[in-house]
């Protein structure tokens, strides 16, 4: 049995990252006897070497949830789903959460900056407040006047977020 050497330049058949299939690669670059990056020969694309792999059994697969005694098939389906469904929404709950936070900690820095804290009042319920004041809260620390609302209400954006409070008109 003959063995074939590689080297840059050889032609070999493995996944092309384009194309989604197997098809014939000219070897562009090695690292020793390591094949680096490959030209699909198909559509000409220029990419990473992959190893050809074997389609997983459906054994092998992580997916798989096995159907309990007295429960049917799409039963076991449908949990499977609606637990990954579950996993996924959470993600992306945390993920938004996680960006209007920083949007928020983004605007109160502007407002805080440019404004500066110098001429913040003390928040107080029986004051009347106007939008674009700088109020200075016990709990909350400093934050701009958003809106006033009649008849006892204003929004301020703190560190934490947008908070109601209450005021006098």
């Amino acid at each position: 049995m003959i063995t074939k050497e590689l080297s840059a330049g050889g032609r070999i058949e493995t996944t092309c990252s384009r194309c989604n299939d197997i098809t014939g690669h000219v070897i562009v670059a090695m690292v020793g006897d390591v094949i680096v990056k490959v030209e699909c020969q198909a559509c000409g694309s220029v990419h990473k070497y992959r190893e050809i792999r074997k389609p997983k059994l459906k054994s092998e697969t992580s997916g798989v949830r096995r159907v309990r005694h007295g429960e049917s098939r799409e039963q076991a389906v449908s949990q499977a789903r609606s637990e990954a469904a579950k996993k996924a929404a959470q993600t992306r709950a945390n993920q938004r959460a996680q960006q209007e936070a920083e949007a928020v900690m983004i605007a109160w820095k502007s407002v805080i900056v440019s404004k500066g804290t110098n001429d913040a009042r003390p928040y107080t319920m029986r004051e009347s407040y106007a939008a674009g004041d700088i109020v200075d809260h016990p709990t909350f620390g400093m934050g701009e006047v958003q809106s006033v609302t009649r008849p006892d209400k204003m929004e301020v954006l703190f560190k934490e977020g947008v908070k109601v409070l209450r005021c006098t008109l």
